[in-house]
């Protein structure tokens, strides 16, 4: 079971992103691997209407728990990096990290709560947001609301670090069409109800490709 995820969100230098690509897939994510409790590792590129802006990504790492990714934390793993991580790292820009703990995960296709091993899927949908204290009330919609529809498997994550409390991460089925928010999930006057206080500091929810592991 995945119960943690550590989450790293970011803008790539497209200049250097085939270098840094290949460290990163083939270098940094053994070398995290390597590491005790951390036991999964997926990476994302998200996918862009307008291809000037610079690439962004999604970098997945699971824990058995969350402690895994706070001893040591990555502020203390920072100023260890050696000279090739840091300056791969300064490819990067407009980082948005968060640690997260799974929740539940729900298979629409069966329609059961269960636990599966990781995030794998070709394609993902992500969603990061605050409820300005309405977490009562969007776990309900979530649960009674949001799933009735849903297909494949749907996790819900909470943030013990970062700048949005609650995460969602859908593993698409290839022919679907992602929704532009959260509460468009149905018509219904619940739905409605959740968009007036949903709120995105990292941006609305974005769709994105797996580029890591490669395919089957």
């Amino acid at each position: 079971m995945a119960a943690a995820i550590w989450m790293i969100i970011y803008d790539l230098d497209r200049a250097h992103s085939d270098q840094y690509l290949q460290w990163f897939n083939e270098v940094h994510i053994p070398e995290k691997l390597a590491r005790p409790g951390y036991t999964w590792a997926a990476h994302y590129q998200i996918i862009a209407d307008n291809d000037s802006v610079e690439p962004r990504y999604i970098a997945l790492f699971g824990g058995t728990d969350s402690s895994v990714f706070y001893n040591p934390s990555p502020a203390q793993i920072k100023p260890s990096q050696p000279p090739e991580t840091r300056q791969m790292m300064s490819y990067r820009s407009n980082s948005n990290m968060l640690i997260l703990s799974e929740e539940w995960v729900f298979d629409g296709d069966s329609g059961s709560l269960e636990s599966n091993p990781c995030i794998n899927a070709e394609n993902i949908s992500l969603s990061l947001f605050n409820t300005n204290e309405n977490d009562e009330n969007l776990g309900a919609w979530l649960v009674q609301d949001y799933l009735a529809d849903s297909t494949g498997v749907t996790r819900k994550l909470l943030a013990s670090t970062g700048s949005a409390r609650h995460a969602v991460v859908h593993e698409m089925k290839p022919a679907e069409i992602p929704l532009e928010t959260m509460a468009d999930a149905s018509s219904s006057d619940w739905s409605a109800q959740v968009s007036d206080y949903l709120d995105y500091p990292a941006g609305g929810p974005v769709v994105a490709r797996r580029v890591w592991p490669g395919a089957d």
